[in-house]
């Protein structure tokens, strides 16, 4: 259980086309963080219980061995995949979650539970599991069944398979990629090169054979092995097993989906929005809305799905009791740990933005409004600085904002926009150089690998 403090902080620099440079996505980023773990000490008498902690621990601890017996439990799941039933099972995990098409599913919950999340009966896996180890005992590849699968619940094992049920047929498929992801392998690649894409281990397991592991196993474990990504995966099915970070719990608000036809004008009933005036302020107080964004590709590194974070800053103005101009901030998260999965992102899928605004009341005296991307990667965290700015009877400030955010969420874009700029390009419906959204005069604006649009409404 980690309790994660980061702090977040805006700073904006000079106008350019009424929109404020984009600080250095990567060279910003500080390694700071504050993790809080609780640590539950438990002691017993019983001697087998006491070896079997230190067995399971051993396993943990020694990245070698977790990682040959995680090796070892992902050539015996291709082998598993043999059985129609246990494969048209793994194609139901697609059903499941958060993002239809896309099997992210915890064989931990799988194999303590035994039932199928979908059909809620016996699960066709765990069956096919049990019987495949016990038809191999007596061979020279004898598998220990419920060794496997203590394994997959101590390190709470989880499958993942990004591009399998939407780019594959079930009944075409004769030979599958297994393949398995480890924290120390990824962290190991991006010492070496901090933009690496990502890729996993893998062997190939035809499924119309019933030969065995052996020999898959045994090249695996001395390294026979090829290297799996995304390119792979586009073209071959593809699976994959580990113990993945689940930012699932994390949620900053709770909020609703609502469909959207991309093609129709996103704008509420609401009153007309004005351009600014001759000293570029407005009179009109604004709520701003992103109904949809996308991804211009994987941010994440394979095979793990991109989970992004908003960030939305914006000053009030005011005057003090001793007369002198005042910024109060107003930092808005309008979602965080929105799953886009690694095929929307290959095939630049807009998603619907899981908030009902960004902004809710942009009143006269804010000037700008300060947007902050994020998206989670294993060890980095984000620490941005910016500065909002409001002004009233030509009288303006400033303000430096810090916000309190989380750890492993790298920072993918930070952009100013200026009041009356934004305002303009809706009105007059100006192409920033992204189109526009759908058949919509909404321009699409880029966020580095990120793109988005606005909604301006007055009240």
């Amino acid at each position: 259980m980690k309790s994660l403090i980061i702090s977040l902080q805006l700073k904006t620099s000079e106008i350019s086309r009424g929109i404020l440079n984009a600080i250095s996505f990567r060279s910003s980023v500080y390694l700071l963080a504050v993790m809080l773990s609780t640590i539950v000490v438990t002691s017993c008498t019983d001697t087998s219980q006491d070896n079997f902690e230190s067995e399971k621990l051993s396993i943990k601890t020694n990245s070698k061995v977790y990682e040959n017996k995680l090796t070892e439990l992902t050539v015996f799941f291709g082998e598993v995949m043999k059985d129609r039933s246990a494969l048209e099972e793994l194609y139901s995990f697609a059903e499941v979650g958060e993002s239809y098409g896309d099997i992210n599913y915890s064989l931990k919950d799988l194999f303590e539970g035994g039932v199928a999340p979908t059909s809620k009966k016996e699960s066709a896996i765990v069956s096919a599991f049990r019987n495949t180890a016990a038809n191999m005992r007596t061979t020279e590849n004898a598998i220990d069944a419920d060794e496997l699968i203590q394994f997959i619940i101590d390190n709470d094992i989880s499958v993942l398979a990004p591009y399998l049920v939407e780019d594959f047929n079930i009944n075409e498929i004769d030979e599958l990629t297994v393949s398995w992801w480890t924290q120390d392998f990824e962290a190991e690649n991006f010492a070496l090169d901090e933009n690496w894409k990502g890729s996993t281990k893998a062997v190939l397991i035809p499924l119309g054979e019933s030969s065995g592991i052996g020999q898959a196993l045994k090249d695996a474990l001395e390294g026979e092995y090829f290297l799996a990504n995304d390119e792979w995966a586009l073209e071959n099915p593809t699976l994959v097993l580990g113990a993945f970070e689940d930012d699932s719990d994390i949620e900053l608000l709770n909020v609703q989906n609502v469909i959207q036809n991309p093609n129709t004008n996103a704008r509420t009933a609401s009153g007309p929005v004005t351009l600014c005036n001759a000293t570029n302020k407005t009179t009109q107080n604004l709520t701003v809305r992103m109904p949809a964004f996308r991804l211009d590709e994987n941010i994440r590194a394979w095979p793990n799905p991109n989970r992004i974070y908003l960030w939305v800053a914006h000053g009030d103005f005011a005057f003090g009791t001793n007369g002198l101009p005042t910024v109060s901030p107003n930092v808005n998260a309008p979602f965080a740990n929105f799953e886009v999965t690694r095929r929307e992102a290959s095939i630049k899928r807009w998603k619907v933005t899981p908030a009902s605004f960004i902004l809710s009341s942009w009143n006269p005296d804010s000037d700008n409004m300060h947007i902050v991307w994020g998206c989670t990667k294993t060890d980095l965290d984000i620490d941005v600085d910016g500065t909002i700015k409001a002004s009233q009877s030509g009288v303006s400030g400033s303000l430096t904002v810090k916000v309190a955010l989380r750890e492993s969420v790298e920072l993918e874009s930070s952009l100013s926009f200026d009041k009356c700029f934004t305002i303009r390009n809706n009105v007059n419906s100006l192409n920033q150089g992204f189109g526009f959204y759908g058949n919509t005069n909404y321009p699409v604006y880029a966020f580095n690998r990120i793109r988005a649009y606005f909604t301006i409404e007055s009240f």
